[in-house]
C-alpha cells in the first residue's frame, strides 16, 4: 500500500509533461552495488550488471534526458520472501538511472514513493518519472 502517495497523470494537469515508464530488473542493495578494498571503494560486480542492464533499457525507451524537477514512483516486486529494506535499493537504483541519462542528477526529484508489491519469480521494478512544476508538489 502506498501512503501519501498520488499518481500524478501528467496529461490530465499539464498536457506537456513528460513522462517516462520504465520496468527494470530488480535492484542490488547498496552492499551489493559498491565493493571496497582497503579505501578505496568501487562498483561492484553487482552494480556493474545492474547499471548495463537499466542503460539498456533506458536507451531502448529513447525518451530522452528529462531537465525539469520531477516526481517519481516505484514498484518493487522482489525474487523472494526474505525480508528486505526497500531504502536498501533505492541509491543503486537512482544512481543507475542517472548513469544511464534519465535525469541528470537525481537532485531533480522533489516528490518519490517506493512501493512494495508482491514476490515476483526473478524480481523486478517499475519505475515512472514524471516532470513536475513547482506547483503541483505542494
Amino acid at each position: 500500500m502506498s501512503i501519501g502517495c498520488t499518481y500524478i497523470n501528467s496529461s490530465a494537469i499539464i498536457p506537456h509533461m513528460k513522462t517516462i515508464k520504465l520496468t527494470l530488473p530488480y535492484p542490488p542493495t547498496v552492499n551489493h552495488y559498491w565493493g571496497q578494498l582497503g579505501s578505496r571503494k568501487f562498483l561492484g560486480k553487482k552494480g556493474k550488471e545492474f547499471r548495463e542492464a537499466v542503460f539498456l533499457c533506458v536507451y531502448s525507451a529513447q525518451q530522452g534526458t528529462l531537465n525539469a524537477r520531477l516526481h517519481m514512483e516505484v514498484y518493487l516486486y522482489p525474487p523472494d520472501n526474505r525480508k528486505r529494506d526497500v531504502d536498501n535499493v533505492l541509491k543503486p537504483l537512482l544512481d543507475a538511472l542517472e548513469h544511464a541519462g534519465t535525469y541528470e542528477n537525481d537532485s531533480q526529484i522533489d516528490k518519490l514513493c517506493i512501493t512494495r508489491m508482491d514476490v515476483t519469480k526473478g524480481g523486478m521494478c517499475d519505475v515512472v518519472i514524471t516532470e513536475i512544476n513547482q506547483e503541483s508538489i505542494a
